[in-house]
């Protein structure tokens, strides 16, 4: 939709990136594998902002798709159901949920999903498959015109290769019922490049119930052109179903009623579908003008069952819900660019994208059978964007980029079920941009960051609540990067965040529960060595805060909000046909209620992985999550509940924990 989600340009461009990111000054890529552009002068961004390339993640122990985000300076990824529920997200002290205010895109397509059945900004990325991943583009805060919706924390663009030489073969087994088989490759045509990946993967994982998560994927992309102007087109298939494992009551597991990996309702659990095709061009005009459109269409659907509280409002028959969401989507953009003078560069853009909502909504159920119907509504949803940007280079030490951004919104509700809360809202919204770099020395650079945005709110709290369609944000930053040492680059960050409303829906019981306007400040510092061509180490540490700045909740802390996170890790190439990881991620403990008088235990994980590379083109991998066999948790909430219908209604720790040291073995064949 946007100049970096194009995934036709991978726009790159003079991104400092640091830690997991690539280092130094990118150029701006074609990812067609056939050239590159030169590099764009007069960007300004940011030292949050950075590039993660393929490389990086090749030889990454995972546990989930959706850590390669955890490539991103203090981001963390967890999860507290079945493992195809969306994840948790947690950055700059924001417990993202599944993704409020973090924006993600694939081959130009946004993953974030408005007024969804589960949650506004719901953004499941169980989709990947991270071996097909070419690059991924992350600038954190509201400071660039082309993002709007969802991406006050930040954003990533994710984009899949457009050329692959030969085939590889990847089957993988490891314990709990662990086996996932992957097909890829591609080559070269008269009229370009394509590629392609195949996988399935089915996991039971450590729990009594298990999870019998399968999942099934299919991607293909044809890319025609050059440098100057192509094409791509890119087909996308995901199919997934599980049984869940919720959070449990921490009283039950002290006295051993229940261990820590049994579930209290097994008759929970969902399934999901997400069939995409995108389309991306990119032509250079005269006089170095650029265009470049992008087009996408997307069917997606969730059935969603879960139960936290138990019997706490139904000691009859238990508290049990499933949501559900079946939606097409589609929309596009196009952007333009051009030199205004040696000096100036201008960047035009324009965005759409609709939302066919054909039904979404939650009901009461028993096994996944919904008895009762709580909320069910069909919606249409359009937002349209105009954003401008002009990028100058005043001197060769400073530059600027400034920028507005214009946003409208409409959304059309019919409820389903109470026509009263049937309507129509429109909403716009004027959001200005301002980044300024300085180069203090050849290795030392200043940033400056100043923008507005927002984040949407579901259209059904919109029109039967009364609430904002659009929550305003302001952030501020200012960073410094440095890469006076011969391959080690390090950037110090302090950024604040200020959000006019925590506004949430609720799809449990389908009401909009406000909360008071907050801010978010905080520090980063990051660390990319790399002492030889064998050996890379990073790390990174974002100390945050969070709370409620005027009202009811004046001073008071922004429940699971994360105020330390830190990671590490190292990943060597022998040259010699082995390689290997080791990562290290903790975060702090949290606080779980508005008072801070409950907090969760800090988590701390460790994972690494070892290969060897035979001649005959056989690769041999293993990987070891959780190396040390942590009892921590993923997730710890604190709230009522009652776990059987004659217990007391109780306030109590609710916790997932992470899974027990698990070792999985890859045999990889290349031809």
């Amino acid at each position: 939709m946007k100049k970096h989600l194009l995934t036709g340009l991978m726009a790159s461009v003079a991104l400092p990136s640091f830690a997991a990111g690539v280092h130094g000054d990118i150029e701006e890529l074609l990812v067609t594998g056939r050239a590159s552009a030169p590099p764009l002068q007069g960007r300004a961004e940011a030292a949050s902002a950075g590039t993660v390339l393929a490389h990086q993640l090749e030889h990454r122990p995972i546990l989930r798709p959706a850590e390669i985000l955890e490539t991103i300076p203090g981001m963390v990824i967890t999860q507290h159901s079945g493992g195809g529920k969306a994840n948790q997200y947690f950055l700059r002290g924001f417990n993202l949920d599944h993704s409020t205010d973090f924006a993600t895109f694939i081959e130009g397509a946004p993953v974030n999903m408005v007024t969804h059945g589960h949650g506004q900004g719901y953004s499941d990325l169980n989709f990947l498959i991270p071996e097909l991943i070419d690059s991924m583009v992350y600038r954190k805060g509201p400071y660039y015109a082309d993002s709007g919706d969802f991406a006050s924390a930040g954003s990533s663009h994710i984009s899949y290769a457009s050329a692959k030489q030969g085939h590889t073969l990847k089957l993988s087994i490891g314990e709990d019922g662990y086996r996932r088989a992957l097909l890829l490759g591609g080559g070269d045509t008269s009229s370009g490049n394509w590629v392609y990946g195949l996988s399935k993967m089915e996991n039971d994982g450590p729990w009594s119930h298990p999870d019998a998560l399968k999942r099934d994927n299919v991607f293909l992309k044809h890319t025609w052109g050059h440098a100057e102007g192509g094409l791509s087109l890119s087909a996308l298939y995901f199919d997934s179903r599980w049984n869940g494992t919720d959070q449990i009551p921490q009283r039950y597991v002290d006295s051993g009623q229940l261990n820590r990996f049994d579930s209290l309702d097994t008759g929970t659990g969902g399934d999901t579908h997400r069939y995409q095709l995108a389309i991306n061009q990119w032509l250079t005009l005269a006089d170095d003008k650029r265009l470049q459109t992008n087009a996408y269409i997307v069917d997606y659907a969730l059935q969603l069952t879960g139960n936290f509280t138990y019997y706490a409002n139904d000691p009859v028959n238990g508290d049990q819900v499933t949501q559900f969401d079946d939606r097409l989507l589609y929309g596009g953009g196009v952007s333009y660019e051009w030199e205004l003078s040696p000096t100036h560069k201008l960047q035009l853009g324009s965005d759409l994208r609709h939302d066919n909502i054909k039904d979404v909504g939650v009901g009461k159920s028993i096994d996944r059978r919904i008895y009762a119907m709580d909320s069910r509504a069909s919606v249409e949803e359009t937002s349209f964007s105009a954003h401008s940007s002009i990028l100058s280079q005043w001197t060769p030490a400073l530059a600027s980029t400034v920028g507005l951004r214009y946003d409208h919104m409409e959304v059309d509700v019919t409820d389903r079920l109470n026509n009263a809360d049937s309507g129509r809202r429109d909403e716009q919204l004027l959001s200005p941009k301002l980044s300024l770099r300085a180069d203090l020395s050849e290795h030392t650079a200043l940033f400056l960051n100043y923008g507005q945005g927002y984040h949407s709110n579901d259209a059904r709290g919109v029109v039967g609540g009364d609430v904002p369609l659009m929550s305003e944000s302001e952030g501020y930053e200012i960073g410094v990067t440095n890469s006076t040492v011969a391959g080690l680059q390090l950037s110090v960050v302090a950024f604040r965040l200020a959000l006019d409303s925590e506004l949430v829906f609720v799809g449990d019981d389908g009401t909009t529960e406000a909360k008071d306007a907050s801010r978010r400040t905080g520090i980063e510092l990051s660390a990319y060595y790399r002492p030889t061509d064998w050996l890379i180490v990073d790390a990174d540490y974002t100390q945050s805060e969070a709370t409620f700045s005027s009202g009811e909740f004046t001073g008071q802390n922004v429940p699971d909000s994360v105020e330390d996170v830190f990671s590490a890790g190292l990943s060597l190439e022998s040259g010699r046909g082995y390689y290997g990881g080791l990562r290290i991620r903790y975060f702090g403990p949290r606080n779980l209620t508005e008072s801070g008088d409950r907090k969760s235990d800090a988590t701390t994980v460790v994972n690494a992985n070892l290969g060897m590379q035979f001649a005959v083109g056989l690769a041999l991998s293993v990987e070891v999550l959780n190396l040390f066999d942590s009892d921590d948790n993923d997730i710890t909430y604190w709230y009522e509940s009652r776990p059987t219908p004659t217990a007391d209604l109780q306030e109590d720790y609710h916790s997932h924990p992470m899974i027990p040291r698990t070792l999985r073995a890859t045999l990889t064949y290349h031809f």
